[in-house]
């Protein structure tokens, strides 16, 4: 469980790095201030860093002293991690290609089935639709945001 967290907490990181540097790609608004709607999305994406930092370290900090033959014995999965790094690649390629809900469904899909397996496919798919249309409901209809 705590090499899923660390896992989990590299992969958030990145995510967040690679969602921040995104948004500073996003158009600038012709009235007002051009550079107001970045400032949410660019704060989201600092804070998932920031979130997955704090897991990485916990997990690190848990973990002991198993866990550090473990990594002697290279029983890490690199697997998962340069398959949670690609798919984060991925998703901000096709993020403004795609748009928001679409990339983020199958961004979601892909990286829970990497995570948790076949075997919890009902949860995968539960979290990856709940939360795309939860965070496209907020931003558009409660904060007026378009997504792209």
């Amino acid at each position: 469980m705590k090499q899923k967290d660390k896992w989990l907490g590299i992969t958030v990181l990145v995510f967040g790095i690679i969602y921040t540097v995104v948004t500073l790609n996003l158009p600038r608004a012709p009235v007002g201030n051009p550079m107001g709607p970045i400032y949410f999305p660019f704060a989201f994406g600092i804070l998932t860093a920031i979130i997955g930092l704090i897991i990485f370290l916990q997990a690190i900090r848990k973990t002991s002293e198993q866990a550090e033959i473990e990594l002697k014995k290279g029983k890490l999965n690199y697997k998962q991690l340069l398959l949670g790094i690609g798919i984060s690649l991925i998703y901000a390629l096709l993020f403004s290609r795609l748009g928001f809900v679409p990339s983020t469904l199958i961004f979601l899909i892909v990286f829970l089935f990497i995570l948790n397996g076949v075997k919890k496919w009902i949860l995968n798919l539960s979290i990856s639709v709940l939360y795309t249309f939860g965070v496209w409901y907020l931003f558009e209809k409660v904060f007026l945001i378009s997504l792209p």
